[in-house]
């Protein structure tokens, strides 16, 4: 029978990972609309459940 080749994965230790630095971008355009239609909407979602939980408990 033949076996199969199977390939050993190392991880490199906490002290060799490389750190990546993450830049934040700014939203532009349409991009910052549809986000602040997202943030109404949330906030929207939130008014009308707590309406609902406060008619639902009397």
């Amino acid at each position: 029978m033949k076996e199969k080749n199977t390939m050993l994965h190392v991880l490199p230790s906490p002290d060799e990972e490389r750190k990546v630095e993450l830049q934040r971008i700014t939203p532009k355009g349409s991009i910052r609309v549809v986000f602040w239609g997202l943030r109404i909407y949330i906030v929207v979602m939130l008014i009308l459940v707590v309406i609902g939980f406060s008619r639902g408990i009397h």
